[in-house]
């Protein structure tokens, strides 16, 4: 017997439509009738769906042909929907009904898919195997277990899989179940059954044109980022340990980080996008994100930081800071190099509105992390290492790099001065899980809010102009988790300030939306 191809849909007992899953296309008359096989696009000639006894193979229903006496491949037959062919077999059971009978055969071809032909699209006929019933035909109702192996040539191609019942003499009928073809459905019901037309691949990288953001780039196929499409804001207290004015306008950031994968689905490279709108303070400091969790080896490069002449920061090759256990990245060591001070004996940039406005602009940093399809010898980075919780950003306060800054709860890098940790209001344990918490009232130091929101006036607690932030913090936020929200009390408009990009101006708030 030779060894033969043929592509099955599957089907469900209690789902219809029907629907292809791991990439299987299958029929095993389940459905009772033969008109629910033929909406999702099989075809059959002198076959039907039968719970007759006699060629049952298994559970209620198995097909069955009429008397099979002709020996062309045209009288009794079945059609597959059109499918993409895989590797594997096509497998199925057969039997007779056990009348008499000169010989049985089945056939298993291949239809090629002909685009000239716009009625059926059926281009030319193949034979890829068969099974021959073993004589005597006569009371023979053994069930057999048939495997045809995919020629090689066929795997890829859009076809139909074509099965005739052929022979000659007597009156046996051939019963058929468990059909299972390797391939994935491909017919178009709502055209007359045609393949559906194939996707555009510009590329070549096996993502179709209009399923990737990148259609024209083999080594780039998505965007995913990390909170979102818009930006979120970071505000930063640069007094720590101590308490300060708690005003949170010493650094005020807006993000966006996008993590652009390949069609393998590594992280190519990360984009950064930083709006530095205000920096309320007095001292000189920097600005720092370390990706927790990615080993430096991993970076290719990195391009679009800002440092100055002797910056009290050492970089590697590729750009990251040295001496850190993960890649960090320093946007920039010195707020002046991305916003410029009014003077005038204004204490910082942008948070009193009487010395005016300064040009906010945005800075993109690009993190490498697989260049032309290679990544370095440490190996590729899933987009599931650089979720949220790798996220973790800190501020350096004014030129001294043992005194790093971060949110709530983040571990500072190798370069952090320990001893600091528990001292004055800071209610920090080295080595402990309460970084950058108030010992008294777990109030932070720095704050992530996934949207660009308004941040202080010089010397105005954050606390009076968004009303529900103390309580939410020492509700361990489950009370107004929403507390930055322009809702009808919630925040003092009066002590609010929005320096941004689209606007070039300091706006502040109107009245707040009611809800």
């Amino acid at each position: 017997m030779k060894k033969t191809a043929i592509l099955t849909y599957i089907l469900s007992f209690l789902v219809y439509p029907l629907f292809a899953q791991d990439h299987t296309v299958e029929i095993d008359a389940e459905l009772g009738d033969r008109n629910n096989y033929f909406a999702t696009c099989w075809s059959m000639g002198a076959v039907t769906v039968s719970d007759n006894g006699e060629t049952l193979i298994s559970g209620d229903y198995s097909l069955r042909t009429n008397q099979v006496t002709n020996e062309s491949n045209t009288a009794t037959w079945i059609k597959s929907p059109w499918l993409k062919l895989e590797d594997g077999n096509v497998t199925f059971k057969t039997r007779l009904d056990g009348n008499a009978g000169g010989n049985r055969n089945i056939l298993v071809q291949i239809i090629a898919y002909d685009p000239d032909n716009e009625s059926t699209g059926e281009g030319d006929v193949a034979e890829i195997g068969s099974f021959e019933f073993p004589n005597p035909i006569n009371r023979q109702t053994e069930v057999h277990e048939v495997a045809v192996s995919i020629p090689e040539n066929y795997i890829g191609e859009t076809v139909r899989v074509f099965i005739s019942f052929v022979g000659s003499g007597g009156s046996a009928r051939i019963g058929m179940d468990e059909l299972v073809i390797p391939g994935e459905y491909a017919s178009d019901p709502s055209e007359s059954c045609l393949p559906v037309s194939p996707k555009s691949d510009a590329d070549g990288d096996g993502v179709a044109d209009d399923e990737e953001s990148y259609p024209e780039d083999k080594y780039r196929a998505f965007n995913n980022y990390l909170s979102g499409s818009d930006y979120g804001t970071l505000m930063f207290e640069d007094l720590w340990p101590a308490k300060g004015d708690y005003d949170f306008n010493d650094l005020v950031v807006d993000y966006r980080i996008n993590r652009i994968t390949d069609a393998e689905g590594d992280v190519v490279e990360v984009v950064i996008e930083l709006i530095t709108r205000a920096a309320g303070a007095g001292f000189s400091n920097g600005f720092g994100i370390e990706f927790t969790g990615l080993a430096p080896e991993k970076v290719i490069k990195v391009e679009g930081i800002k440092t100055k002449s002797g910056s009290i920061h050492t970089f590697t090759e590729n750009g990251l800071e040295a001496g850190n256990e993960f890649a960090t990245i320093i946007p920039f060591d010195d707020v002046d190099l991305v916003l410029t001070h009014p003077g005038k004996g204004a204490l910082g940039i942008n948070t009193d509105p009487k010395f005016g406005f300064q040009e906010v602009k945005l800075q993109t940093i690009v993190m490498t992390l697989k260049e032309n399809g290679e990544t370095t010898e440490a190996g590729p980075t899933p987009l599931e290492d650089l979720e949220m919780e790798n996220f973790n950003p800190f501020l350096i306060v004014d030129q001294n790099r043992a005194v790093e800054v971060h949110l709530p709860g983040k571990r500072p890098t190798r370069h952090a001065d320990q001893s600091l940790f528990g001292t004055k209001e800071d209610g920090s344990t080295a080595g402990g899980k309460s970084y950058y918490r108030n010992k008294e009232n777990g109030l932070p130091w720095g704050l992530n809010v996934s949207v660009s929101i308004p941040y202080m006036v010089n010397k105005e607690p954050i606390t009076k102009g968004y009303t529900q932030f103390f309580e939410w913090v020492t509700s361990g936020g489950t009370a107004y988790p929403d507390w930055y929200v322009n809702k009808s009390g919630y925040r003092d408009n009066k002590l609010l300030l929005n320096a941004n990009l689209t606007e070039h101006v300091i706006i502040r708030p109107t009245r707040p939306t009611h809800r």
